[in-house]
């Protein structure tokens, strides 16, 4: 069973910087995508031969990356690819009805960005007269675009999640994930109390949680099994030969 946590996280001021290019960045990506696609639905509306044609619905960004944009390449490709990631993502829900076309977001508010395992890790103190684990130090970058070692505040214990969110509103940073909980269990017996547990830890994740860990499955005949995330998977070749 998976649990959401979201804890304090307390950044310095340089490293509040390079956090904020990335969240930019990544912004600019998800936003790039959105008018990207309102052009292609808007350049298909008014050309007769292109009826029936579908837009692309894909995770390229490179395109985006110009010499008006050059500063897109001093962040970590992978803060870009996850941006058109989460477009991606936002656009299949739109299509399995649960909602809307991703549109342009506001700066004020809460502002975020996704990091995948390539970005973070956390790393383990241990005591050293004992060898039991205290916390862990959360480490956030890449041997070429380094943010460093940056304080998080766990008041509970957590296990090591495949990605993170980390987002700053009012002046107040803080980290987000959902990490498998082994102590979160159904009880025997009892189905509807099992139920109720876990839709009470659905309830405490965010929506960018819920987003990260919602993958769907599609079975077609041209393509028997398409993912949400833009996988497809194919027959073998001995498999679409007829059985006489």
């Amino acid at each position: 069973m998976y649990k959401g946590y979201k804890f304090r996280l307390y950044p310095s001021k340089e490293q509040e910087n390079i956090l904020l290019r990335w969240i930019g960045c990544q912004r600019l990506i998800y936003h790039a995508k959105v008018q990207e696609d309102r052009y292609f639905r808007k350049f298909q509306r008014r050309m007769v031969g292109l009826a029936g044609e579908k837009p692309p619905v894909d995770q390229r960004y490179s395109h985006f990356i110009t010499e008006q944009t050059a500063f897109l390449r001093e962040v970590p490709s992978q803060v870009l690819r996850n941006g058109a990631v989460r477009w991606q993502q936002a656009y299949t829900r739109f299509f399995q009805g649960l909602g809307g076309r991703p549109t342009i977001k506001r700066r004020g508010g809460k502002q975020s960005v996704w990091l995948t395992r390539e970005l973070f890790t956390f790393a383990p103190e241990t005591n050293p007269n004992t060898g039991d684990g205290l916390h862990y130090h959360l480490h956030v970058g890449t041997p070429k675009f380094p943010v460093g070692v940056i304080s998080y505040n766990a008041h509970r214990p957590h296990r090591i999640p495949a990605s993170i969110h980390i987002s700053v509103e009012g002046g107040r940073w803080f980290v987000a994930f959902s990490a498998e909980d082994e102590a979160v269990a159904l009880p025997d017996g009892d189905p509807d109390q099992g139920i109720e547990r876990i839709a009470e830890n659905f309830r405490r994740m965010s929506e960018d949680q819920l987003f990260a860990r919602t993958l769907g499955a599609d079975r077609g005949v041209a393509k028997p099994l398409a993912i949400s995330d833009g996988r497809m998977f194919d027959l073998r070749p001995i498999q679409k030969v007829s059985v006489k």
